[in-house]
């Protein structure tokens, strides 16, 4: 039996005392605060993720960079104050400190 997504993070957060996240799926970079739901939550789903104080961009625009790399320019995120996401479509995360 395999541990959720949601609670594999959670432990390396507390491992590493942080509660901040990086998250990327195919398209889109989130930065937020992981949302602890243990024994808070009697109505979370093991397939989603919630998030709180979240900045979302889309991978497409944080680099505008083209065929001249030295010419890069970071866009402006979307604030959320929650957001809820898939675990099947994260391709990959990191825990900020």
């Amino acid at each position: 039996m395999s541990k959720n997504l949601g609670e594999v993070i959670n432990k390396i957060m507390e491992e590493n005392s942080t509660k901040k996240v990086l998250i990327l799926t195919n398209h889109l970079q989130i930065l937020g605060t992981i949302h602890d739901y243990y024994n808070n939550c009697e109505n979370c789903h093991d397939c989603l993720i919630a998030l709180k104080d979240v900045k979302i961009a889309r991978i497409d625009d944080i680099c505008n960079c083209g065929n001249n790399y030295d010419e890069c320019s970071l866009q402006s995120y979307a604030n959320y104050k929650w957001f809820n996401i898939s675990a099947r479509a994260i391709v990959g995360f990191s825990i900020l400190g």
